[in-house]
């Protein structure tokens, strides 16, 4: 189970890593074919992916006192 924890956490982590590049190429790029506009238009979906992918679940995280579910 640790173990699975540590790949989980080593993959967000890549994921995270591969996603800043992402952006990074998105925000310097400027496509001017229109080949070029759907490249932009495939990776800014993919940011997207990432980012939903990402972001914390409801619930999930460190909480002082946490609430009881009703």
């Amino acid at each position: 189970m640790i173990m699975r924890e540590k790949k989980r956490k080593a993959l967000l982590r890549l994921v995270t890593i591969a996603g800043g590049i992402l952006g990074f190429v998105l925000f310097r790029w400027t496509p001017t074919t229109g080949e070029g506009i759907l490249g932009y238009s495939v990776l800014l979906v993919l940011l997207i992916v990432l980012a939903i992918v990402l972001s914390p679940r409801k619930g999930s995280g460190y909480w002082p006192d946490k609430p009881e579910d009703h």
